[in-house]
């Protein structure tokens, strides 16, 4: 059974997590031919600098050979430069019970071909021409939020 509250409830938890996180929020359930698309967002790419830095942070502190520390200076540096705000979009499935599974199991090849018609579609808009696309899913059962990055 549908019930309306628990999938309000999820698009709100996904989209606070994602503010939180640093993403942009383009559109909520943005309807197309073929494709509605629950949370489409850009992910800056001062946000991916960022990231990067940290990860690459501590890889550096780990490494003892110094050698090993340069090359993955110079590696981040490669990585800096080539970014570029990424197309996000999230599909969210909200499960108040675990009686029809968990949220992220009702994600089937039919949703992800109509998310891609989707991500087409928006790709053909000048303001998301050339970006590169990411397709996400939330998951939120009971209550919790599983955010699950490059799902497919």
């Amino acid at each position: 059974m549908f019930n309306e509250n628990t999938w309000k409830d999820g698009e709100l938890k996904t989209q606070e997590y994602m503010k939180r996180a640093g993403y942009k929020i383009i559109y909520t359930n943005f309807g197309c031919v073929g494709a509605e698309l629950d949370v489409v967002a850009i992910l800056p790419k001062k946000i991916q600098a960022k990231q990067l830095k940290e990860e690459f942070k501590e890889k550096i502190k780990l490494q003892q050979n110094v050698n090993i520390k340069k090359m993955y200076k110079k590696n981040l540096n490669c990585m800096l430069k080539d970014l570029n705000d990424i197309l996000i979009i999230t599909e969210v499935k909200a499960r108040a019970t675990d009686k029809y599974g968990k949220g992220v199991e009702a994600i089937d090849s039919i949703k992800m071909y109509h998310m891609r018609n989707g991500a087409d579609f928006l790709l053909r808009k000048r303001e998301f021409e050339g970006l590169q696309v990411r397709f996400d899913v939330a998951s939120v059962d009971n209550g919790k939020l599983t955010y699950i990055e490059n799902a497919f």
